[in-house]
């Protein structure tokens, strides 16, 4: 008899279940989530299969669409197309392997105070140089500048202070090229010599 009970009790209830009043079974009346809209601020182009295997584009990363640069000989124009924060961190990796020195940064105005001499490509002068190579530029502080906008991220570069120098000896276009190059050579398409062989 208990044994008959232990089974009988829970195929009763589960029939009990299975016959519930049909306003728990329609769902009509409850409200939908709303449909929110998928904003990119910086769209990329879709990937073809090849490009992931590297074979149309000549071995460059699939990475290589997050640079726009555009050099007319005076002002070149640098532009990350991504996140924000990812382009903080890729000019601060490019200034870190170029071996500038980044003397103040500050993330609230996303702007990086350098101390840069474009004679050296950013590597610090011995006395022998100083004194025989040429000199160009003075080596002077600059202000990167990260600006968000609608094609992707801006990076500037600017004299620090830019009543000290004359028009000639401003070496911002120097370092916005050597930014450029950096991040391009260095972070994005990196050597394949320095990849380890598989």
């Amino acid at each position: 008899m208990l044994k008959t009970l232990r089974y009988t009790l829970p195929c009763l209830l589960l029939a009990g279940c299975a016959d519930a009043p049909e306003k728990y079974r329609d769902i009509k009346h409850l409200e939908l989530p709303p449909v929110l809209p998928i904003e990119n601020p910086h769209p990329q182009p879709a990937i073809a299969a090849d490009d992931l295997t590297g074979s149309k584009s000549g071995g460059k990363s699939m990475l290589a669409g997050l640079v726009d640069f555009k050099d007319d000989g005076q002002k070149p124009q640098l532009t990350l197309m991504t996140r924000l924060d990812r382009a903080w961190e890729m000019v601060e990796t490019a200034l870190t392997l170029s071996d500038i020195d980044i003397v103040d940064k500050n993330r609230n105005d996303n702007k990086i105070q350098v101390r840069y001499d474009p004679d050296t490509g950013g590597k610090t002068k011995s006395l022998l140089n100083r004194l025989f190579l040429d000199n160009d530029f003075p080596e002077a502080e600059y202000t990167i500048s990260l600006t968000d906008a609608i094609s992707g991220v801006k990076v500037n570069a600017a004299l620090g202070k830019p009543d000290d120098f004359a028009a000639n000896e401003d070496g911002s276009a120097a370092l916005i090229r050597l930014l450029h190059d950096t991040i391009d050579k260095k972070i994005i398409n990196r050597d394949e010599k320095a990849k380890p062989e598989e």
